[in-house]
């Protein structure tokens, strides 16, 4: 049996930090949620994590589930026939094409996308009737098992085989995004990766003004600044050197730095860099609550002391009752971090607030 997201939102909303995520904001996931066809298998409430910034987004992702019995057919179902409020703005109709073509393909057996992610910003103030998505695309096959160091991965091909997947979905009101002079930036953001390095999502943030496209990626540490020098990138080098040296240590991650990159038609002096659950497979990195690196975000004055307490009680497992059909399911709660930095806006924090159903039979 699957559970609806909106089901599951019920049961992890009494266990998310009150401090991070308030009454509204619970209610107002709810009510998107309820929106929204039954096709998730994990989800983020993605929060700033100083005091001053209220900001919450929601991120849910599609991809086939162990937990039903046709792990495509209700992705597909929900991509062939929406609701109608949900193909009102071009946003909703550019991410059914695209949901639509991902679903066919990953049938066909022939798709080398593992997943996609609809992202929903300013859960906190806007209304679930007013919510339109971004989109990404998790264009590395193997994404999120770690690579072998001699696992091949041909940047080009990836790059290529992403853009002829999006482009015949990409409507009038988006074509911007697929620009002769995006497609260049992009195409070096993955052609000038250095060995090991790969893209894993492309993002269209498309509910965003204006709309952009966002890199997230990997390159091992000692590689992250001839990267983007080579790139051009246009932001302070230095600054991202320094939070680099600053948050990246043995009790925090690996040799492998997770980034953002935004571009529109060049690149942005935006970048980020994160903290995934892929480098906490070591001993000094096995407290999933992250502990280290908040009290040190919170010594450099970029994490609020109760956001940062508050999130580590986040992490961990439990059987929860669901309310609506009086059966049991797993949740599974993990916590990662992202750190931002833009040249005029300076460096931000945000948590993440990871969350899912898995099998279990305990």
């Amino acid at each position: 049996m699957m559970w609806s997201s909106h089901e599951i939102i019920e049961l992890v909303a009494p266990r998310i930090p009150g401090v991070c995520v308030d009454h509204a904001v619970r209610s107002n996931l709810g009510a998107l949620t309820a929106r929204l066809p039954d096709m998730f298998s994990s989800y983020y409430i993605e929060c700033r994590l100083s005091a001053a910034q209220e900001q919450v987004d929601f991120l849910a992702c599609i991809a086939p589930s162990p937990r039903d019995e046709d792990p495509l057919g209700r992705i597909r179902a929900a991509a062939e026939g929406p609701p109608d409020h949900l193909t009102r703005e071009p946003a909703w109709r550019f991410a059914w094409d695209v949901i639509r073509r991902w679903a066919t393909l990953t049938h066909e057996g022939s798709s080398r996308m593992p997943c996609l992610w609809l992202e929903f910003d300013h859960v906190n103030t806007r209304p679930a009737a007013q919510q339109s998505p971004s989109i990404w695309i998790c264009v590395d096959p193997e994404y999120p098992a770690p690579r072998l160091p001699s696992a091949p991965w041909d940047a080009q091909d990836s790059y290529e085989s992403c853009l002829s997947f999006l482009t015949p979905a990409v409507p009038p009101a988006f074509e911007g995004l697929l620009s002769a002079s995006n497609r260049c930036a992009m195409e070096a953001c993955f052609r000038r990766l250095p060995p090991s390095g790969r893209i894993i999502h492309v993002s269209f943030m498309l509910a965003r003004e204006p709309a952009t496209i966002k890199l997230y990626g990997s390159v091992p540490r000692a590689h992250l600044i001839g990267y983007l020098k080579d790139l051009g990138w246009p932001g302070p080098l230095d600054s991202l050197q320094q939070l680099a040296h600053t948050f990246y240590t043995p009790e925090t991650a690996d040799d492998t730095v997770y980034f953002d990159l935004s571009l529109d038609h060049a690149l942005l002096p935006y970048a980020a860099i994160a903290f995934s659950q892929l480098q906490m497979d070591h001993p000094a990195r096995s407290d999933p609550g992250r502990g280290a690196l908040l009290r040190s975000l919170e010594e450099h004055e970029l994490c609020a002391g109760d956001k940062g307490r508050a999130l580590q009680t986040w992490p961990g497992s439990a059987r929860e009752l669901s309310p609506s059909i009086s059966a049991k399911t797993r949740i599974h709660r993990w916590l990662d971090v992202k750190i931002t930095l833009h040249a005029e806006q300076g460096i931000g924090a945000k948590g993440y607030l990871g969350f899912a159903p898995v099998l279990s039979v305990f």
